[in-house]
């Protein structure tokens, strides 16, 4: 039978993240932040994405990230186009944080205006900057992502930055369509369509050819009215999101952060949570994966499992992850459409049928199947056998998979 080479589950989880905006002082993100901290450890991520200013020690926004720190949660800062910005700036406001975990080049030059420009001149602006982040991140020992580009164009324009930065910075946006999809438009040199991870790759590799990369931003407009094409539905994110994440991971990303947090004024329908801080399915959802597969044991060396799976189409997905106390888990689905982003309608997905066999040394003993709320239902999964059979759908199912005869 053959083996399977597993990821670690706690690798997993922590390449997870949330976009904040804790200076946002008019929204609940500054007003309610020990509401947004209660989310944050609830939800089960150890990383958010802010920017970076330098407040003074005493600032409500400091403090926050205090208290983030404390809570074993870390921050990408993304620091913005300010030319008198200099890396000793930024390394003496480390240490009042104590959450610094990255620094990342300003968010989307060549579109958003913020570096006296857009297009090329924005972007070789940008390019001007980076030394300044990157001095910083060199001097307190963290890693450097590059800038974030919106256009293909940019990509080229901005070159080779492989001596200023340690890490890509993609944001991948999939336009209401479900992650796994092929892209569309126009093709690029390597035969991959906008929008498509592996567009997204190619472009990496114009800017830090061989170097890791993250995704900085991604995530759906769910609002609560679907009339707008290339929104979807509450229940169509709770989905879509759960699988963007184990995608990406597959895709080798080292981190994910979802656009974002809560709704707030500049970026409705985003959040995981409503603006009143009341979870959205996908904020369920997530929670739940996370919960799942969380593994709080010492670090290890994930092992290979000899399984085979039967029946299912090309559209069946899998990624499977080892805990520390030696047990497996299969995440299993259907990566399909299941809203039409253009017509703003459902599509139909057909559950597949299939059969997980196991050789005598292990057995399966839970499925956690997720639905449309985000909710997971979890019931023991006998075996007839050496096999066990399971329903799929675009839903995410997980297998719980055990030693027979654990140490």
């Amino acid at each position: 039978m053959p083996s399977e080479q597993a990821s670690s589950a706690a690798s997993f989880v922590g390449s997870v993240g949330v976009v904040t905006h804790l200076s946002y002082t008019d929204t609940p993100y500054y007003t309610q932040f020990p509401q947004i901290l209660s989310a944050l450890e609830s939800l089960g991520v150890h990383s958010i994405r802010d920017g970076y200013y330098p407040w003074p020690e005493s600032s409500p926004i400091v403090q926050a990230h205090q208290q983030l720190a404390a809570a074993g949660i870390k921050c990408d800062y993304v620091v913005p186009y300010v030319l008198t910005t200099t890396p000793e700036d930024i390394e003496q406001f480390a240490p009042m944080v104590r959450d610094m975990d990255s620094l990342e080049a300003p968010n989307e030059c060549d579109i958003s205006g913020e570096c006296n420009g857009t297009g090329a001149g924005a972007v070789d602006n940008v390019v001007a900057f980076l030394p300044t982040v990157y001095a910083a991140g060199k001097a307190l020992g963290v890693p450097v992502l590059g800038p974030s580009f919106t256009e293909q164009a940019s990509y080229s324009e901005a070159g080779n930055l492989d001596r200023e930065m340690t890490v890509n910075n993609l944001h991948i946006y999939f336009g209401g369509r479900n992650p796994g999809s092929n892209g569309w438009g126009a093709e690029d040199a390597e035969g991959n369509s906008y929008s498509s991870f592996s567009w997204w790759l190619d472009q990496a590799a114009i800017d830090g050819p061989g170097a890791p990369s993250e995704i900085t931003e991604t995530g759906y407009i769910a609002p609560s009215a679907i009339t707008t094409p290339f929104t979807l539905p509450e229940s169509v994110e709770a989905s879509y999101t759960p699988r963007t994440l184990l995608l990406g991971y597959m895709h080798g990303f080292e981190k994910t952060f979802l656009y974002e947090l809560i709704d707030e004024v500049s970026s409705p329908g985003y959040g995981l949570l409503n603006g009143d801080l009341s979870p959205k399915p996908a904020f369920t959802a997530l929670k739940n994966l996370l919960s799942t597969l969380s593994d709080t044991g010492a670090a290890f060396t994930p092992g290979a499992l000899p399984y085979v799976i039967s029946g299912g189409d090309s559209n069946l997905n899998h990624l499977l992850l080892e805990k520390s106390d030696g047990s497996y888990w299969l995440v299993l689905w259907l990566e399909e459409p299941s809203w039409n982003p253009v017509t703003v309608t459902p599509i139909a997905v057909t559950p597949e049928n299939i059969g997980l066999e196991l050789n005598g040394a292990y057995v399966t003993t839970m499925d956690y199947q997720f639905d449309s709320s985000g909710n997971v239902t979890e019931k023991n999964l006998t075996m007839n056998g050496y096999s066990a059979s399971l329903t799929i759908s675009d839903q995410i199912t997980i297998v719980e998979i055990n030693p027979t005869n654990p140490n």
